[in-house]
């Protein structure tokens, strides 16, 4: 892109790759959501309730270990035997 013989830009290519940073900013700031300490879950929730852009403000309306059936913040022993033994609580 630089070379005389290949495109010859020279600082323009400097545009190039302002304008490519810009729009991956605008594209990752609009349609990326936030997904930092949710489950699986809860993602398909909050996609369901809200956008992209608004996502950094919503928080999940039960936790994993209510979703389990567990109280109190434990979850119940039949369900940890069952990860143990199978690998999943379903």
């Amino acid at each position: 892109m630089v070379n005389q013989d290949r495109g010859d830009l020279k600082s323009s290519v400097f545009f190039i790759w302002g304008g490519l940073c810009t729009a991956a900013f605008v594209y990752a700031y609009l349609l990326i959501p936030e997904t930092k300490g949710l489950t699986l879950e809860q993602v398909d929730k909050m996609m369901e309730e809200t956008t992209p852009r608004t996502s950094a403000k919503w928080r999940p309306h039960t936790t994993y270990v209510q979703e389990m059936g567990g109280k109190s913040g434990h979850l119940p022993a039949k369900i940890i035997e069952k990860v143990e033994a199978e690998g999943t609580a379903k």
